[in-house]
């Protein structure tokens, strides 16, 4: 059986998982239990792509990697076992000499729902990138496994942080809304009920949006810049919109930039 590099990443990934669910100090047994299992889940899942990949790529590079970006975020999630007020300090403190909290205030309710809106459309930016670069690049140069591997990878890099860097959203620790905002209402409630509830630093959210981006630079000028458009808006509501600190977005960008540079370029 020959692995691709996606499936080698993610098996590297599911791996130092498990290790951090028997070495990581102060967790609970179930915790650990339900973590090794989802690393179970998810290296089960790469040994099946290689053998899916006679019914066509629409398995091994258009559902699996997708399916196995999912199952890591919700098996990284399982490591989390209280905030460190430290770190949230810290975090607060950037945000608050950044004047984050009162330029949200400052938002007027247009811009505040487009931000909203742009924050929960970060899951359909990897699927647009994925066709662009489809359309825009000569089949004899199409590689949608390193197309995946730079989207994973660079996911797989926010997730690891999670066992050390263990904070709560800006929303759960300040009083009020952001901004006045109706579509937040929907994001707040697929926030409660499909994430983690858990901050990532870097931000899984500004890491993607800002690969996708990445991975478009070949594409027309106007194409690039609108998806580097997108990706920046998606950077915006989450930390004006109170989902994640600023250093998280900066950060998220930081990963996503090597991880595009160490790979595709």
């Amino acid at each position: 059986m020959e692995f691709c590099r996606w499936e080698h990443a993610s098996l590297l990934f599911f791996g130092y998982t498990f290790a951090c669910a028997l070495l990581v100090p102060g967790l609970d047994v179930s915790s650990r239990v339900r973590c090794a299992c989802g690393c179970a889940a998810g290296v089960a899942i790469v040994f099946l792509s290689p053998l899916l990949q006679f019914y066509g790529m629409l398995w091994r590079f258009l559902l699996l990697p997708a399916l196995v970006l999912f199952v890591g975020y919700w098996t990284s999630g399982l490591l989390f076992r209280a905030p460190s007020p430290r770190l949230e300090s810290l975090l607060s403190a950037v945000d608050t000499a950044l004047r984050v909290r009162q330029t949200a205030g400052a938002v007027e309710r247009p811009a505040a729902e487009f931000l909203e809106i742009a924050y929960a459309a970060v899951y359909a930016l990897i699927p647009i990138a994925l066709a662009i670069y489809s359309i825009v690049t000569p089949p004899d140069r199409l590689d949608l496994d390193r197309f995946w591997t730079v989207v994973l990878v660079t996911d797989f890099i926010c997730f690891a942080f999670l066992p050390w860097i263990q904070t709560r959203p800006p929303r759960a620790l300040e009083q009020g809304e952001p901004w006045r905002s109706s579509f937040r209402q929907l994001n707040l409630r697929v926030v409660g009920a499909a994430s983690i509830r858990v901050n990532t630093c870097p931000s899984g959210h500004a890491a993607e949006a800002a690969a996708a981006a990445l991975l478009v630079s070949n594409a027309l000028a106007p194409v690039f810049a609108g998806m580097l458009f997108a990706a920046l808006a998606v950077s915006a509501g989450a930390v004006y919109g109170r989902y994640h600190y600023a250093l998280d977005a900066i950060s998220g960008w930081m990963v996503a930039l090597v991880v595009w540079l160490v790979i595709w370029r």
